[in-house]
């Protein structure tokens, strides 16, 4: 093999399927006129079609018939024999010795089951020849050297051997042999695509190559390059015939199944906590939110989350069911014990039976090995113990009992075995005691499975629910079913076998908890995530106990029934510490819920001071850090004053927070930034959940927000008063409109801040609010004043002026030559003549009635005209600029003429 990658593929075949011979691979190259080399050629050169990515290799051993040439030993005569001829003729003894006779063939052993002929053929002196053409040649002259001579020629033949050997008394005798039939094992190699051969898939082993990159699988140039690079490039493996259920069962129940349990408390059931928009409406005393859209598609993506979780949770539940009914075939194929039924003709009467000892001896025998072969197997089921913690365990147990003790008594119902077994119990009742037990455990069995399978769906809920949620709702239903069970089964109504039960659910329950809730990553998710969890972990441990104790009194008062009399600590202590673990974390994520809740980005605003917050958020985050290093797993009841001291140290670090919190706020509130942003954000604080102390603290700062309010009061009057005279006007605006825009812009920043403390009246009700509102009244009036002074001044100016200004001309003579006429001599005769101060009247008109007065009738009227005043005073001067251009293009003749005739 020229190619490394056939010599390595090679190596690997024969190391799984366990062939020595260095000639079985070369020989599966070169057979089919190298069909197969070809194959395996395009397998690693191309990229494999859909039904060629897979290629398996397999071993077929066949006996085979070959011709091998061996030497005759010289025969060697029996000493009985020589003594009877020890009186006969010495000569014709000598002749009869010498005497060709026919060679006696050497037996040879047949080659290993691996096929080694190489070894067989060490074993013999000659040499070895296959069938053919040339081999019945050399069969046949060897069978004409083996026909035994006339005695004249024996004599002839002997004499010239005589003196042949005189002659030559040194040359060796050429040895006689001979050509015998001999059945040898042979090894050939086979490969198919994708699957075996019907004929071959249940009784051979196979490797596979799974191709798992498209394109040519790299040539390596050497066999160390090629045991580095190639596995890369494959996934192989081995599969016998009896291994082909228990891979398929390991792949669903240890790969696929942990995929799907408890998947819905890893992705969650809404939107990641990144995507999740801020809400705390959980933590509201009344709703105050306001759905939005984003709010809407949160909605929409949780329920087609939840649906994709109900539909993950059918499969899981359809898997489980096919996982379990692989684990039974199984069990049925290997397990399963065989009553080897004799093939006799049994007489009509026992009496029969017993006059023929051979016959007796014969079931004597048979029914002994059964009833051994039944003890055997009731023995092994006995000893078996459910493998599992949880209720679902407990019902395949029943189940796979019930399928073994069914098959043995099916096989003792069979009529010829009945039929023995009763002759053999008129001399031996023996198998009269093994049958009854039998039957005891089985009938055990039958009804367990029957009762147990009414809980089976309540089981499947627990273990694989899609949430906490339907595990709680699933415990009511369950305990009453317990209690039917408990009232109708014959075997589960004793307390050796309910509280074992019991005490597999309370595992689950706590396999769920500890599985779903890690400490060490479950604070990664999300305050609100983490809440959520918990909560309903909590409600599920505490539904468990609770359920118990209403099904109990439900047995107590019925009278009819026994009592549940089960010893509660076995059951409930564990649950017990996890709901407090639980509660202990959801107490966490609230502390870290209402921190974050108070140091946002509203007291950033407010305070002005985000490096501080900044620092005492990072405290806040690092407070769950010793939650995730603990050591040790805090849901264990053993553990359970480490953890109490691991919550002592968090209790203190949040109470240092809270003190350090008290500072920064007091420090905060000094020199405040806003008032009505202060106010804004105590308004909120009042109705979302805080720390109890951090928001005692932050109601005490009302009055800080007053003197803030005052200062910015002062401020607003500072400004009014200095720009009385010359305000700040807007772009655009004239000068009446634009000042009292400028007044009423600052009127109405101290106007929305003071409606706001209005609202709450115990704010407003202390000297600090009386000296607020006061103050702001004041300014509020003499802005008042300043506002109807502009605005009745300029309606007294305004009518007067634009009476006089709508009797002018638009079109005048000019009384001078404007600058910008033509510097060649152009004349203006006309302009347009439109005042500005008429424009500025149409523009204080129109803004004055924005501002809410009631304007003069006749300015109003000309700011309705004003679009007409345009178009009249563009197209005027349109039209004089043509005229003018005109004129201006006329010669001095022209001039003249013109100036004559106009």
């Amino acid at each position: 093999m020229d190619d490394p990658r056939f010599e390595w593929i090679a190596k690997q075949v024969n190391l799984a399927l366990g062939i020595s011979e260095k000639d079985v691979f070369d020989d599966f190259l070169e057979r089919e006129d190298g069909l197969y080399e070809r194959q395996l050629s395009k397998f690693l050169n191309d990229t494999p079609e859909e039904n060629e990515n897979s290629i398996i290799f397999y071993k077929v051993i066949r006996e085979e018939e070959e011709d091998v040439v061996v030497e005759c030993e010289p025969e060697i005569p029996d000493i009985q024999e020589e003594e009877e001829g020890a009186e006969g003729d010495t000569e014709q003894q000598k002749a009869e010795d010498e005497e060709e006779g026919e060679a006696l063939p050497v037996a040879l052993p047949t080659s290993s089951p691996t096929g080694d002929d190489e070894n067989t053929s060490r074993k013999s002196t000659g040499k070895r020849k296959k069938k053919g053409k040339d081999g019945a040649g050399d069969e046949k002259k060897e069978d004409e050297a083996k026909t035994p001579l006339p005695e004249s020629e024996a004599a002839t033949e002997a004499g010239e051997t005589e003196d042949d050997k005189d002659e030559d008394k040194e040359e060796e005798k050429v040895p006689k042999t001979q050509i015998i039939k001999q059945k040898v094992l042979r090894t050939y190699l086979f490969m198919c695509y994708l699957h075996l051969p019907e004929d071959v898939a249940d009784q051979v082993d196979c490797v596979y190559f799974l191709r798992n990159t498209p394109g040519m699988v790299p040539l390596p140039n050497s066999m160390e390059e090629a045991n580095e690079t190639l596995p890369a490039y494959f996934e192989m493996g081995t599969i016998n015939s009896n291994s082909v259920l228990v891979m398929l069962e390991q792949v669903i129940s240890q790969v696929y199944m942990p995929l799907l349990s408890y998947n819905q408390h890893k992705n969650g059931e809404g939107p990641k906590p990144i995507e999740r928009a801020v809400s705390r409406t959980d933590t509201q005393v009344t709703d105050v939110s306001v759905k939005s859209e984003g709010d809407n598609e949160n909605k929409t993506s949780v329920a087609e989350s939840r649906a994709k979780a109900m539909l993950r949770d059918e499969f899981l539940i359809n898997m489980e069911k096919f996982a379990a009914s692989i684990n039974r075939t199984i069990q049925q194929i290997d397990g399963e014990v065989k009553l080897e039924i004799p093939e006799i003709d049994l007489p009509e009467t026992v009496e029969e039976v017993l006059r023929d000892p051979t016959l007796k001896q014969l079931i004597n025998d048979t029914c002994s090995e059964w009833a051994k072969k039944v003890r055997t197997a009731l023995e092994a089921q006995l000893k078996k113990i459910p493998q599992g913690k949880g209720p679902l365990a407990e019902i395949d147990f029943w189940r796979e009992r019930n399928a073994a003790l069914s098959a043995l008594t099916e096989q003792l119902k069979i009529p010829k075995v009945k039929q023995m077994i009763d002759i053999y119990s008129t001399w031996d009742n023996n198998f009269d005691d093994t049958r009854a037990d039998l039957n005891k455990h089985y009938i055990e069995a039958k009804d367990n499975v029957r009762f147990l399978s009414t809980l089976e769906r309540h089981f499947k809920n627990i273990t694989h629910g899609a949430t906490f949620q339907v595990v709680i709702e699933t415990i009511p239903s369950m305990m009453n079913a317990l209690r039917m069970v408990w009232i109708i089964s014959r075997h589960y109504n004793k307390d050796d076998r309910m509280v074992p039960l019991m005490k597999r659910i309370a595992n689950e329950l706590r396999d769920r908890v500890a599985k779903v809730i890690n400490i060490k990553t479950i604070f990664k998710e999300g305050t609100e995530e983490v809440k959520r969890k918990t909560a309903e972990a909590k409600q599920m441990l505490q539904q468990w106990e609770s359920s118990y104790m209403e099904v109990r009194a439900k047995i107590e008062a019925s009278g009819r029934d026994q009592r549940w009399e089960f010893n509660k600590n076995d059951l409930f202590k564990d649950t017990k510490h996890m709901a407090e673990i639980c509660q202990n974390l959801y107490d966490v994520a609230q502390v870290i819920e209402e921190f974050k809740n108070i140091f946002g980005p509203e007291l950033e605003a407010v305070t002005g001071d985000p490096k501080r917050i900044e620092e005492v958020l990072v405290r806040v985050g690092n407070l769950v850090k010793p939650l995730e290093d603990v050591t040790f797993d805090p849901f264990v009841d053993k553990h359970k004053s480490a953890w109490n001291n691991v919550m002592a140290q968090f209790n203190m670090d949040v109470k240092a927070i809270d003190n350090e919190a008290n500072n920064f706020i007091d420090d905060s509130f000094r020199s405040l930034r806003s008032a009505e942003g202060a106010f804004d954000m105590l308004l909120k604080f009042k109705h979302i959940r805080s720390r109890a102390a951090i928001n005692a603290r932050l109601m005490q700062k009302f009055e800080d927000i007053l003197k803030q309010f005052e200062k910015e009061v002062a401020t607003m009057e500072d400004l009014f008063h200095d720009g009385t005279d010359v305000p700040a006007l807007y772009k655009n605006h004239p000068p009446v409109a634009g000042s009292i825009f400028w007044e009423r812009s600052l009127f109405h920043r101290m106007k929305h801040t003071i409606v706001r403390f209005l609202t709450m009246d115990e704010m407003m009700e202390g000297k600090e609010g009386v000296d607020a509102k006061e103050k702001y009244a004041r300014i509020g009036r003499e802005m008042w004043s300043y506002e109807k002074y502009k605005f009745a001044r300029w309606v007294e100016e305004s009518e007067p002026k634009l009476k006089q200004l709508i009797k002018r001309n638009l079109l005048i003579k000019p009384s001078h030559q404007p600058k910008e006429a033509d510097t060649e001599g152009l004349e203006i005769k006309y302009v347009v003549d439109f005042d500005p101060k008429l424009g500025e009247i149409i523009a204080e008109t129109r803004y004055m009635e924005q501002l809410g007065y009631l304007v003069p009738e006749q300015c109003r009227n000309v700011a309705l005209q004003e679009e007409k005043y345009i178009k009249y005073v563009d197209g005027l001067q349109h039209m004089l600029d043509s005229y003018h251009n005109l004129l201006g293009s006329l010669d001095q003749a022209e001039t003249e003429l013109f100036n004559n005739h106009e």
